[in-house]
């Protein structure tokens, strides 16, 4: 059996490093019905709808929702440039539990169930500061929640829970914040819908202009253990570049989610040509909260093999082009984890929106680190005259795979091994 043959697809043996991700979007429409933005929402695997009750099952959900958009399908693929609403719960606008997104595309809404208090009022003050915009989720017109409807871009209302009373909380938003933009849910036909625009609200949303849609696609889970030693080396001081891009580089999922999230998420308008580039311009900070997020998320760990495979190969194109090794260590990486999710190579680097130099690398085995690529896969499926077409030795292929699988199972040993 070769190497590249042990990479299993979604539903082979090594199954158990691949998830399904799924999140629901529900649109949100003007008063000409026009698309303006998109809600978010939490879908539990196997259904359409979260029944979730306690705090800890809230930010487990909130966790999946936003590790999913900025992680697995990327901002673009679900919204293109429109702002996302994603509900969150008090531990994250308190600062207990960090917001790992930046605030270019997204807006931060208060549930109805979060207490409004001196604590949470500072904590939006400060999200404000850092340039988040927040919408006040089902507001009913109660009078502890009028704080933070004063300070808040968006203000929710509820038209089927607010029934006779609508007209009036609308009013009463208007009175606190007059420059808030109104969204009224459950809007379920054109009748209510001209009620609402006669009542002066902004923006729409319910059934009677979009149902919700579930979106899916599969992914390669994050190692808990990779990412607890990732925080205590990201909480530390002294933690060495190096150090870390070694942590975050020996999980292909985590690695996968960190240059998509620098991409999707407007962290830089420079191009990501490898995963070294994409820590440093994510930042130590940014790094620790996506970290953490995924903690919450409740990752699981990968399956060893399939780990140490598509590390040997990242490691094998390094190793043969030392003049551009972060580059060749990021194309084979890709590689092999289109291998492993059963994608196309061409999807995956759409999704995570790397250079030009890597994609004419992965897709066309193009230059120095394409050609180091077509070599190592040649090696993996044991095909000689293939590997010498690459313009590498068969020796010179050999010394560097079996180079590279040696520092991948070291490296799966130490990250796996119980402290």
């Amino acid at each position: 059996m070769t190497a590249r043959s042990r990479l299993a697809a979604p539903g082979g043996q090594a199954g158990a490093s691949v998830s399904t991700v799924r999140v629901g979007r529900q649109g949100i429409y003007d008063g000409e019905r026009d698309l303006v933005a998109y809600e978010l929402l939490f879908r539990a695997h196997g259904g359409t709808t979260a029944d979730l009750s306690s705090g800890a099952e809230q930010d487990h959900a909130t966790s999946q929702v936003i590790s999913a958009t900025f992680g697995d399908f990327g901002v673009e693929q679900i919204a293109g440039d429109k702002p996302l609403f994603i509900n969150l719960t008090r531990g994250f606008f308190t600062g207990e539990l960090p917001v790992p997104c930046s605030p270019r595309q997204v807006v931060l809404e208060l549930l109805e169930d979060v207490e409004v208090d001196e604590e949470l009022l500072t904590g939006l003050d400060r999200l404000q500061a850092q340039g988040y915009r927040i919408a006040v989720d089902d507001f009913d017109g109660e009078e502890s929640r009028l704080p933070a409807v004063a300070r808040a871009e968006y203000v929710k209302v509820d038209l089927a829970a607010t029934g006779e009373r609508f007209e009036e909380v609308v009013a009463l938003v208007r009175r606190h914040n007059p420059s808030a933009l109104v969204i009224v849910e459950r809007v379920e036909d054109d009748a209510e819908f001209e009620r609402c625009a006669a009542a002066g609200c902004d923006l729409f949303q319910g059934y009677g202009l979009q149902h919700p849609v579930t979106l899916e696609s599969v992914s390669l889970t994050p190692s808990q253990l990779v990412c607890l030693r990732l925080v205590r080396a990201l909480t530390g001081s002294d933690a060495p570049i190096g150090e870390i891009e070694q942590l975050v580089s020996s999980d292909p999922g985590l690695s996968l989610r960190v240059l998509r999230t620098v991409s999707s998420a407007g962290y830089s308008t420079q191009e990501v040509s490898s995963l070294r580039q994409a820590i440093v311009l994510l930042g130590r900070r940014q790094l620790c909260s996506w970290v953490v997020l995924m903690l919450l998320g409740g990752v699981t760990s990968v399956d060893t093999e399939s780990l140490t495979t598509v590390l040997a190969r990242a490691a094998a194109c390094a190793r043969l082009v030392p003049t551009d090794a972060d580059v060749a260590y990021t194309v084979g990486l890709l590689s092999g984890v289109a291998t492993v999710l059963g994608l196309a190579e061409d999807e995956l680097v759409e999704t995570t929106g790397v250079a030009l130099s890597v994609r004419a690398a992965l897709l066309e085995g193009r230059g120095d680190v394409g050609r180091a690529l077509r070599a190592v896969l040649s090696y993996e499926d044991d095909d000689p005259e293939r590997l010498g077409e690459a313009g590498h030795a068969v020796y010179e292929v050999s010394r560097a795979y079996l180079a590279g699988l040696s520092t991948a199972m070291t490296t799966v040993d130490a990250v796996l091994e119980q402290d």
